[in-house]
């Protein structure tokens, strides 16, 4: 029977079951049973599977290859990126070229085992992008490979897609994610990467080389911890992960794309991914891959995040197959939304965005740079930006942090600016920090420059979103005026970290239509931070959780151990059940673990669903992602 009949058969089959109709949309289960089953039917012809295949569709299949001694047997198609694989053999090494183009198996990952691979009918055209070795093979589909190592998702069901009858979209906003940040500080501070295209044995198995085998090198994440630049941690992740990640660590990667995959299956639906350098810290980094210059940093991470969408594409089948894809506007963020996928806007959070730093007080640029940067901004796909983040710079003060992290701050500040912060009584009460046993709260007095005011008024020309954390609390209040004399909404995409917002400012930022958010914290905090942020209108409120910004996510909650989150639990919606993860012989639990890396929010939003004011909370949390769609529009008609 020809293949096309074949699917028609199975999908009235599978209609009569399902109570649909032929010319009905059936479920996405169905639709891959129908196509597990074509495929099935169409192997027992020898090739014919693969024969109507291009080679994108080889992704995560189990392939057997009738060629050369080498190139012949089963191989699991594991994609390094769109159109090229690992292909992994049985006895788990990896088809590669040798140091002469012979060709050979190895255990190792890397270039020598990669190659671009074309299909043609039946016949595969492998060729090495190493040394451009040229095989060929015929293919069939096959059983009995050994899937690629990989994390876990430990999920199982089908997410929501569409909208709800209102016409908006559902599903939660985290407008604070630095998913590239492993690049920031010279590239060799974070320790791990979101992706690497040889595998998870790369992206997170090589600890020691950046901290040492003792961890005696991560100087800044020493610091950021203790204030003190001397100490040690278990370096050993991939595969056991008894070192790290850990809900308080600073310095490694916690945002690896699988980990990400899971929070979209649990609801996830709109990402602002902050790309990220602050250059005062990068200089003081021995090691670095990539220099000190912000503005090459965050081209450098807008490149990869670009990478981590092809890399997510190639994974699924081919371009735009992906789960995740990077938005450009609102309408574009909607319709990737309203297909279950997740809408990934690009922001900067910088200390000196377009390399325009503070001296003894003096600008260290003008307002060409400015134009240019908003500029080249654009070109790059960017869409939002801080005004400044932990030290003062040409466009005004920033907000004073607290702890041995404003200790480390300030130390910047002197190293950047060449002054300290100027300090002084706060303009509203609730405001600043203790920074002396003997004086009240104190804030750094410095506000928006003549250059400052020149910037807000030219993104807001250009339709840019403004955050408005980070600022000191006098720059703020600059900012929130010129917002108000033009009707232009602003962002609080981790509201609270990089000075609190007073009840005016949080009243005053919705009134322009702006957006808001939670940071994390234990799952009953969270919830009554979420339920009180409603009082000043917001119908809907994101998670600006700050994971990879040198930020720890919540530990174990304190009622774990008299009322643990049982597992398996179902997502918000009901449609995917989530089991504990595992990535390499790791399972965590976040009773035990807390939010030890980003594929554990599912878990903490179902004990934030359980807690007092969970039902509440979790209807603010799901209604965020129309609500940042929304204030995204509204930046767009001012």
């Amino acid at each position: 029977m020809p293949t096309g009949s074949v699917e028609k058969a199975i999908r009235r089959g599978l209609c009569r079951r399902t109570g649909a109709t032929v010319r009905h949309k059936l479920p996405p289960m169905a639709r891959r049973t129908i196509a597990a089953a074509v495929a099935v039917l169409a192997g027992i012809g020898g090739t014919a599977g693969l024969a109507r295949a291009s080679a994108p569709r080889l992704a995560n299949r189990c392939v057997a290859l009738d060629g050369s001694s080498a190139a012949h047997g089963r191989f699991f198609f594991k994609p390094t990126g769109l159109g090229t694989f690992r292909l992994y053999a049985p006895d788990r090494t990896l088809l590669a070229v040798g140091s002469k183009g012979a060709v050979t198996h190895t255990a190792t990952p890397g270039p020598a085992a990669e190659w671009a691979v074309r299909a043609r009918g039946a016949e595969l055209r492998l060729r090495s992008t190493a040394i451009g070795r040229v095989l060929t093979a015929r293919a069939s589909a096959a059983r009995g490979c050994v899937p690629y190592p990989e994390a876990g998702l430990d999920a199982r069901g089908t997410p929501f897609r569409g909208t709800l009858p209102d016409g908006s979209v559902f599903g939660y906003a985290d407008a604070h994610l630095h998913i590239t940040a492993n690049l920031r500080a010279g590239g060799r501070v974070i320790s791990g990467e979101p992706f690497d295209r040889f595998g998870i044995t790369e992206a997170l198995g090589h600890d020691a080389d950046e901290h040492g085998p003792d961890g005696s090198l991560d100087v800044t994440g020493n610091l950021l911890r203790s204030g003190n630049p001397v100490g040690t941690h278990d370096t050993h992740g991939w595969p056991t992960f008894t070192g790290w990640p850990v809900h308080d660590t600073y310095t490694h990667q916690q945002v690896y794309y699988r980990w990400l995959q899971r929070a979209w299956l649990a609801g996830m639906r709109l990402v602002v991914a902050q790309l990220v350098e602050d250059q005062p810290l990068c200089e003081i980094e021995p090691l670095r891959s990539h220099s000190c210059d912000e503005t090459a940093t965050i081209e450098l991470e807008a490149r990869e995040l670009r990478a981590l969408r092809d890399y997510v594409d190639a994974q699924s089948g081919g371009r735009g197959r992906g789960w995740l894809q990077i938005v450009y506007d609102p309408a574009q963020a909607r319709r990737v939304i309203e297909q279950g996928k997740l809408a990934v806007v690009m922001g900067v959070e910088s200390s000196d965005p377009f390399d325009c730093p503070e001296k003894l007080g003096l600008p260290q640029c003008d307002r060409a740079a400015v134009d240019a940067g908003i500029a080249l901004y654009r070109r790059l796909g960017i869409r939002a930006m801080f005004v400044t983040h932990w030290v003062d710079n040409a466009f005004g003060g920033a907000a004073l942090e607290g702890g041995s992290e404003g200790t480390f701050i300030g130390a910047m500040q002197v190293e950047q600016t060449g002054m300290p912060f100027a300090t002084g009584p706060c303009p509203e009460p609730g405001e600043g920090v203790a920074t002396t046993p003997l004086l009240g709260p104190q804030c750094n007095t410095q506000g928006l420059t003549d250059l400052g005011h020149y910037l807000i008024e030219r993104l807001m020309d250009a339709h840019m979103l403004i955050e408005a954390d980070h600022l000191s609390e006098q720059t703020r209040l600059d900012v929130l005026a010129l917002a108000e004399a033009r009707h232009y909404p602003l962002i609080s995409s981790h509201n609270g970290t990089g000075g609190a917002w007073t009840p005016s400012q949080l009243r005053r930022l919705h009134a322009l239509g702006g957006f808001v958010t939670a940071t994390p914290e234990d799952a009953a905090p969270l919830a009554q931070k979420i339920d009180s942020l409603q009082a000043y209108g917001f119908a809907g409120v994101g998670l600006g959780t700050d994971t990879g910004g040198f930020n720890a996510l919540p530990g174990p909650d304190p009622n774990a151990s008299k009322d643990p989150l049982p597992y398996p639990f179902r997502s918000y919606d009901g449609r995917v059940l989530f089991s504990r993860q595992q990535t390499g012989t790791r399972t965590f639990d976040v009773n035990t673990d807390g939010v030890a890396h980003y594929g554990l929010f599912p878990d903490l939003l179902a004990n934030v669903q359980r807690a007092p004011g969970g039902g509440q909370a979790m209807s603010l949390l799901f209604h965020s992602a129309e609500a940042y769609l929304d204030t995204w529009q509204l930046a767009l008609q001012r």
